[in-house]
């Protein structure tokens, strides 16, 4: 199975949008590898992230960054005259240790049609968010065919 690009999504965002639910519902299509997209947190080993992965982590507003870098609090708290601002950077790659703090993400930026490199404060939320996601299950059988004996 060939593996998608961060780029080759956000091309074709509107179609992942239609056919989300049955991404989700199908374990062949739900676990297409998407290049460079992972989570590794030391002292944890590194996690593959797929698409189903990112599309739940998107479009459940999970993994998204305000450009303006404004905490929370200020958008629940904004003037009524500032309008909402605006989360376009969508987060794909963790990397950081829970000890030291040194932490960032790769993130695509909609309005630059590029990624960039973030500093994130704290990846455990990220990480305990990325836990959480219901993966569909995947059947012994179709497991066993995956992986043909070399």
């Amino acid at each position: 199975m060939n593996a998608l690009t961060i780029s080759d999504i956000f091309s074709n965002l509107e179609y992942y949008k239609e056919q989300y639910l049955a991404i989700l519902a199908h374990p062949e299509r739900y676990f297409t590898p998407v290049e460079h997209a992972y989570v590794q947190i030391w002292p944890a080993a590194k996690e593959q992230l797929y698409l189903g992965d990112l599309l739940q982590l998107w479009l459940g507003e999970k993994w998204l960054v305000n450009s303006e870098q404004q905490p929370l609090i200020n958008t629940v708290l904004r003037e009524k005259a500032k309008p909402a601002p605006e989360f376009d950077r969508y987060v794909y790659a963790l990397q950081g240790s829970l000890l030291t703090g040194k932490n960032t993400a790769q993130a695509w930026s909609n309005h630059a049609g590029q990624s960039a490199e973030l500093k994130v404060g704290s990846v455990f939320q990220y990480y305990c968010v990325f836990k959480s996601l219901a993966r569909p299950q995947v059947q012994k059988s179709a497991l066993n065919k995956a992986i043909k004996p070399i």
